[in-house]
């Protein structure tokens, strides 16, 4: 990993995997399992952050993604905003 500060807040915890709190779905966004707070997010195999993770109003699905989409979006509480 070339990100080393990715690579350390990994190790350390103070961030976590979107790979391994969920999956990842065909439109390049993330489905989580949970929401922690107080953590950051990362997709590791591709080496970026996630900058918003909001809570769906229909379904409460939790959806992350590299961009800020959750902010201010009608459908979603943004849990996350990086």
């Amino acid at each position: 990993m070339e990100n080393l500060a990715m690579q350390r807040a990994l190790q350390t915890g103070d961030a976590l995997s979107v790979l391994t709190e969920g999956i990842e779905l065909p439109s390049g966004m993330y489905q989580l399992r949970r929401f922690i707070e107080g953590k950051d997010y990362c997709d590791p195999k591709r080496e970026r952050w996630i900058w918003s993770i909001g809570k769906r109003y229909s379904d409460n699905a939790i959806l992350a993604a590299t961009d800020s989409r959750f902010y201010n979006d009608r459908n979603h509480d943004c849990l996350f905003l990086r």
